[in-house]
């Protein structure tokens, strides 16, 4: 069940100073309803893409998916019969080449785009691979829990034909993992540790800790200073130096599985299908989709035109056109909106003249359009619009300005 907080409905929520190109959002059929856990975008694509999971949250029977028309269709292309070991992680170094792990000593590689898989030779008796990431078509890195020995990580420097174990995984977190550049890599996990190891994994320190018996779910770093991690009851940490100091947002119950960075926008997917994102470095978060509260996200990857895939429990995959922002903001110029609940319209102050407005729901369907001239104050009439959640977009000559708000 969602919780919405009584304050929220009280106020324009986002005020968004850049060009925009209005956000599309669409639930797309993946021909499963397994648990798909993570995604896979090659470097470049913005057609081909992968998936994986698995039916129960343990090991049970996996599934890989696989699109070639930037997530419109799927198709199941591991296994095409019989049944497998669940998948837990997946990563594709280049539209053919690519790399799965999952329960049960499940490692295994593709060189023609999952048309078929060969077993990788790296660790034995391990009960399941909790992470698994690329630097680039050379280095990469895994870890997993062995029922004999505990936590183990193995690391390639040629591609993945070798995986050799690393040197002391001691200090090593063991629920996600990620690289910030070819010698640095960051891992989380149980009391909320956060780990560091920079000499390509072969050694860990321990860098941040939290509650004892609380958890840190998920690690993102686009470079070696700025990351996130997401942690339990809906809060985000950021670091701008590397992990020396973070910085903390919470939503008060989201737990985010997905992560992703991209310039200063962060984006954080979880339960409830909520994606939010963060303009700003993660300085503040924002609601920007909020789906019917079946499933969980897991996974938010991006194609190199800018759409998303988000992929969750129940075979739930949705695509989100022009998800990035393009980040040209508008010279000298000052903007303030406002809901005025009393006589249902909201209120524009600006230095601006707008030409004309666009509203959207938050799924992407484009409610009104008007053309208008202002000066200084414009006022918008949603009398007609349902109570719920809409994205103002505000024209004016070339430039674009871009705003959530509550109509009740």
């Amino acid at each position: 069940m969602k919780k919405q907080s009584k304050k929220s409905f009280l106020f324009l929520l986002l005020i968004v100073p850049f060009i925009l190109n209005a956000q599309v959002w669409e639930y797309k059929d993946s021909g499963t309803d397994f648990i798909l856990l993570d995604l896979s975008i090659p470097p470049g694509q913005d057609q081909i893409a992968y998936a994986a999971g698995s039916q129960y949250t343990v090991d049970s029977e996996g599934i890989i998916i696989k699109t070639v028309d930037g997530g419109e269709t799927w198709e199941t292309i591991y296994p095409l019969s019989g049944t497998v070991h669940s998948f837990t992680r997946i990563e594709f170094v280049s539209p053919l080449k690519g790399f799965v792990v999952g329960w049960g000593n499940t490692f295994m590689m593709t060189e023609d785009g999952g048309a078929t898989w060969v077993d990788i030779a790296a660790g034995t008796d391990i009960y399941y691979y909790s992470g698994l990431n690329f630097y680039d078509e050379n280095n990469g890195f895994a870890m997993g829990l062995n029922l004999s020995n505990g936590l183990d990580s193995y690391i390639t420097n040629d591609g993945g034909i070798t995986w050799n174990p690393g040197t002391n995984t001691t200090n090593m977190a063991e629920f996600a993992s990620a690289y910030a550049d070819e010698n640095t890599l960051f891992t989380v996990g149980k009391d909320q540790v956060i780990s560091k190891s920079e000499d390509g994994g072969e050694n860990w320190s321990v860098i941040n800790t939290g509650i004892q018996g609380f958890y840190n779910f998920e690690v993102y770093f686009k470079d070696l200073n700025n990351g996130i991690v997401s942690t339990e009851d809906g809060t985000l940490l950021t670091t701008h130096d590397g992990g020396l100091t973070w910085d903390s947002s919470s939503t008060g119950y989201h737990n985010f599985y997905g992560l992703n960075y991209v310039g200063d926008q962060l984006f954080a997917a979880g339960t409830d299908e909520d994606v939010f994102q963060s303009f700003n470095n993660g300085n503040t978060w924002n609601l920007i989709f909020s789906g019917p509260p079946i499933a969980t996200f897991y996974a938010i990857e991006f194609f190199s035109n800018g759409d998303a895939l988000i992929c969750g429990s129940q075979g739930t995959m949705l695509k989100a056109s022009a998800l990035i922002l393009n980040t040209n903001t508008v010279e000298n110029s000052s903007l303030t909106i406002f809901y005025r609940s009393s006589i249902k319209e909201l209120i524009v102050n600006s230095d601006l003249v707008f030409s004309s407005y666009l509203i959207y729901s938050l799924d992407g369907k484009l409610i009104n359009e008007q053309k208008v001239t202002s000066n200084n104050t414009l006022k918008i009439d949603v009398s007609h619009l349902s109570n719920g959640n809409y994205m103002v977009v505000l024209n004016s000559d070339n430039n674009r300005r871009t705003a959530k708000f509550v109509k009740y």
